[in-house]
């Protein structure tokens, strides 16, 4: 098997495992497959013992089978490493595997025995969740459970800006990760939308007596597939930047969104393009590079940075 499709089949399984409410053509849209390979890879799946169906009456997949992989012979330094290897994982960006990642973690710390339980698990709560996301085991472990069970929650969520908390009722839909951070997306009946909560921002959450039904238009990667980084949206905007000759090398060689497009300028310059939720995200990872990188549109965003330039000088002025 290649590597190609060995990472599309384990995408493909984690996908159906951690976002079960899509339907399949969803699904192979954004595994970037059409639909005859979407079906090829799912008998690849079974023949490895990955079994599951979509049911349209719960409007979700729904997973049948899945193998159980015995563990032997890991050294405690091998455990820790793995433990560990779960915070850089997030670190990349890559949140479906990291959240898979942190279940199989769990399962290999409850078979260890006495103090070396003790260890990884102070491991797992301060050096991955605490220090590396910033969220308590028991806040994260809560909020699971009720995505799990489709149970509505009543969270205190303290705002960064003032330090006030909060009370919000919710029905959450999906926990991910993004830029080292763990997010909950979930439905607010007040606000009448679904809105993003920081997990380390929330200080408590009770569970309600409510079960809910997912609305029906709610689908994650839809909503999410804008975001140039966390922040989403209903509008897309169109974001154009010019990098200097001796930064385009930098912006080649990665791709920073899917939407993307670069144009090459006869100076050696760069034109970066892409569409995006909320252009101010843009605008901030464009400042990282200096006088190098100009916004050219949205004018909104242009005139934010240059502000954002004139009280730079007045802070260095002196």
């Amino acid at each position: 098997m290649n590597t190609n499709k060995l990472g599309r089949l384990l995408l493909h399984a984690t996908k159906v495992k951690t976002e079960p409410y899509q339907s399949p053509q969803v699904l192979w849209n954004a595994l970037g497959i059409g639909k005859a390979q979407y079906y090829r890879d799912k008998k690849a799946l079974e023949k490895i013992g990955f079994f599951y169906a979509y049911s349209r009456q719960q409007n979700r997949f729904v997973i049948q089978e899945e193998p159980y992989l015995p563990v032997y012979d890991l050294s405690m330094t091998e455990m820790l490493a793995l433990t560990l290897a779960v915070r850089q994982l997030s670190a990349a960006g890559d949140f479906v595997l990291t959240y898979d990642a942190l279940e199989a973690i769990k399962k290999l710390i409850a078979n260890a025995q006495g103090e070396q339980r003790e260890l990884l698990n102070t491991c797992l709560n301060e050096t991955v969740l605490r220090e590396g996301f910033g969220c308590q085991r028991d806040i994260l472990e809560a909020l699971t459970r009720a995505v799990r069970d489709n149970r509505q929650v009543t969270i205190a969520y303290t705002r960064p800006s003032d330090g006030t908390a909060k009370t919000h009722t919710l029905n959450p839909y999906q926990i991910y990760f993004k830029r080292r951070a763990l997010y909950l997306d979930a439905h607010s009946p007040k606000a009448g939308k679904a809105l993003v909560f920081r997990v380390n921002r929330i200080t408590e959450v009770q569970p309600r007596p409510i079960r809910f039904t997912r609305r029906p238009e709610y689908n994650f990667a839809q909503r999410h597939q804008h975001a140039f980084s966390v922040f989403v949206g209903d509008e897309v905007q169109r974001v154009r930047v010019r990098f200097a000759k001796r930064i385009a090398p930098f912006i080649r060689e990665a791709c920073w969104h899917h939407s993307q497009r670069l144009t090459e300028e006869q100076d050696g310059s760069l034109l970066f393009q892409v569409e995006v939720s909320e252009p101010r995200e843009v605008g901030w990872w464009v400042l990282q590079w200096g006088a190098e990188a100009e916004v050219l549109e949205p004018d909104s965003l242009r005139q934010e940075l240059r502000q954002t330039a004139e009280q730079l000088m007045g802070v260095y002025a002196g």
